[in-house]
C-alpha cells in the first residue's frame, strides 16, 4: 500500500507540474481567439483540471499495474 501512496504522490507532483503549463498554454491561445479573457481563463483551468486528472490517474493506473504484475510479495506467486 506505501508503493501506491509512492505513485499518487508523484502523480500529483507531476500533475501540478503538468497544469500549470497546461493552463499557460491554454490561457495563451483561448486569448488569441476570444476577447473576453474571463472566457479564455475558465477555459485554460478546465485544460489544465484535466491535465492535472490525467496524470493523477495515469500514475494510479501505472502503480496498480506495476504492484501486480512487476513486484512480488515473496509468496511464491
Amino acid at each position: 500500500m506505501r508503493s501506491l501512496f509512492l505513485f499518487l504522490a508523484l502523480g500529483v507532483l507531476f500533475g501540478a507540474l503538468a497544469s500549470a503549463f497546461a493552463y499557460i498554454i491554454f490561457y495563451k491561445e483561448y486569448t488569441r481567439h476570444f476577447v473576453d479573457t474571463n472566457k479564455a481563463r475558465a477555459m485554460a483551468l478546465k485544460g489544465a483540471l484535466t491535465a492535472f486528472l490525467f496524470f493523477v490517474a495515469l500514475s494510479v493506473i501505472a502503480g496498480l499495474v506495476i504492484m501486480h504484475f512487476v513486484v512480488h510479495d515473496g509468496t511464491g506467486g
